[in-house]
């Protein structure tokens, strides 16, 4: 059982209303229900983050925050449709296109996003069941929300959307609220069902709002995006990561010049250090989720590390904390659960 399926268990009963607080990447992505992610750590120093959400009747809303940059692999489970936005300054990334102030993220399920958030983020987030959509909405609203071959969507920018919906969410989530006085009475459950209809409705107002000027991201975008994919595809094909820039640029059939340019527009760090942080992430996840002793040298080795101090170091700056300070920290999250 990992720690998601513990967390979401033991808060099963009232509502599935839980905050829970994450030390690691891998952890924050754990906890999110509904989603299937993958995260990776591409900024130095510990990791912090948290998730509050609350789900029920087909409805699943949530804050996340992270206070570190990170690379996420996103596919929603079926049958819903994830909506995503945020409020501050930082803007983050859906394949390629950095989303602004008032933007709704839209992303049906069954294929697969890449979303780059920066450091100190809040993101807000629904996740919702098609069937709940279908109850309000008819006719053309219909054809455009639950459309099996719609692609990413983003809604032209409209910040009074978005911190309409962000008070919704805020009402259900925070403290010392109507809806937290709900939550917390015995009877709960009951009343809220009651509230769901009402709740549903004013978000599919507000999203109605946002269909002038909606438009698709390619989930394969051209010239850069490709000499990314590239790469990424001989990875998860292979299992390896290249360890040289001329490794690199035959994989993806570019120069050096081209390589640089892709990585620092799309990613904003180079190639390489690029790919000693997902080397680094691998490694940190091999070491939080095995229960098995490891060879912590043998494991730098494996994944082309060859000098150790040198290994120990870009760990430690990259994560705030030395690879056998992880593997203490996982022994004491695998006796937790």
């Amino acid at each position: 059982m990992n720690f998601s399926q513990m967390h979401h268990e033991r808060n099963s009963l009232a509502l599935k209303r839980c905050k829970s607080y994450s030390f690691d990447v891998n952890q924050q992505a754990e906890s999110l229900v509904k989603w299937d992610q993958h995260y990776n750590q591409h900024s130095q120093g510990r990791f912090s983050g948290y998730l509050d959400e609350l789900n029920f009747g087909g409805m699943h809303l949530f804050e996340e925050y992270t206070n570190q940059t990170l690379l996420q692999h996103c596919c929603v489970n079926e049958h819903n449709i994830w909506l995503g936005f945020s409020l501050q300054k930082q803007r983050p990334k859906i394949n390629g296109t950095q989303i602004e102030e008032g933007q709704l993220m839209i992303r049906p399920s069954g294929v697969e996003f890449e979303l780059i958030t920066p450091k100190e983020f809040h993101i807000y987030g629904l996740v919702l069941d098609k069937r709940v959509l279908q109850q309000e909405l008819i006719g053309l609203d219909a054809d455009l929300w639950l459309n099996e071959s719609a692609k990413i969507l983003v809604s032209e920018p409209n910040t009074r959307v978005s911190y309409e919906l962000a008070k919704i969410i805020g009402l259900m989530l925070h403290d010392n609220t109507p809806f937290s006085t709900v939550l917390n009475h015995n009877k709960g459950g009951e009343r809220l069902k009651r509230l769901r209809p009402v709740i549903s409705s004013a978000i599919a107002d507000l999203l109605l709002q946002t269909e002038t000027g909606m438009r698709e991201i390619e989930v394969s975008a051209p010239a850069k995006r490709r000499v990314l994919e590239r790469i990424r595809d001989h990875i998860e094909k292979t299992g390896r990561y290249p360890l040289t820039t001329t490794e690199l640029c035959q994989i993806a059939y570019a120069s050096r010049r081209t390589l640089q340019y892709c990585f620092e527009q799309e990613l904003g760090v180079s190639p390489i250090q690029y790919l000693r942080d997902c080397r680094l992430n691998e490694i940190r996840r091999i070491l939080l989720n095995t229960e098995e002793e490891v060879v912590i040298s043998n494991l730098a080795v494996e994944f082309g590390f060859y000098h150790i101090s040198t290994f120990n170091e870009h760990y430690k700056k990259l994560f705030g904390e030395t690879p056998s300070q992880t593997r203490q920290r996982a022994r004491l999250y695998h006796y937790k659960r």
